[in-house]
C-alpha cells in the first residue's frame, strides 16, 4: 500500500480535527455557527471526512492486485461512503453520531486489515491514523454524551 508519510499528511490530517474539535465546543456550550448548531456541524463534517476517507481506501486499494480482502475492503469502502450519507438523512441526531462513530472505526479497521496484509502495519502513516481515528471518536462520544 503506498501511504505517504510526508509532513503534509501529518498537518493536513492535524487540521481535519479543527472543525470536529470546533463543533465539539459549540455543541457542549449550546453556540451556533451561521445559525447551525454545534451537532448539525459535527455530523455534517464527520459525514464528509468518513466519504472522504472512503474514497481514499478506494483509491489505495483500486491499484492492488485483486485478492479477496481487497474486494471486501473495496465492498466495504463503498457501504461506509453510503452509510455516511445515509447519516445526513436521519431525524434522530444521536442515531447519526453512532453511524459515523462505527463508520470510522470500520474505515480505519479496514485499513488497517489491509496493512497487515502488506506488512505495513507498522507505517508512520497507520500510526498517524490510528491517533487521528482515536481523536474523532472520543469527540464522537463527547458530542453523543450531552445528546443522549
Amino acid at each position: 500500500m503506498r501511504t505517504s508519510a510526508s509532513p503534509y499528511t501529518f498537518i493536513l490530517g492535524a487540521m481535519g480535527l479543527i472543525p470536529f474539535l470546533c463543533a465539539t465546543y459549540l455543541s457542549w456550550t449550546n453556540q451556533t455557527f451561521f445559525d447551525r448548531s454545534g451537532l448539525y456541524l459535527f455530523i455534517t463534517y464527520g459525514a464528509i471526512i468518513l466519504s472522504f476517507l472512503s474514497g481514499t481506501l478506494w483509491g489505495q486499494f483500486v491499484h492492488r492486485e485483486s485478492s479477496p480482502l481487497s474486494i471486501y475492503l473495496l465492498i466495504s469502502s463503498n457501504v461506509v461512503a453510503v452509510a455516511a450519507w445515509f447519516s445526513l438523512l436521519l431525524d434522530i441526531q444521536v442515531l447519526s453520531i453512532a453511524l459515523l462513530f462505527l463508520g470510522f472505526i470500520s474505515t480505519f479497521w479496514g485499513e488497517a486489515r489491509f496493512a497487515k496484509q502488506t506488512h505495513s502495519e507498522n507505517s508512520p502513516y497507520l500510526t498517524m491514523r490510528f491517533v487521528l481515528t482515536l481523536i474523532v471518536c472520543v469527540l464522537h462520544l463527547l458530542v453523543f454524551y450531552p445528546s443522549y
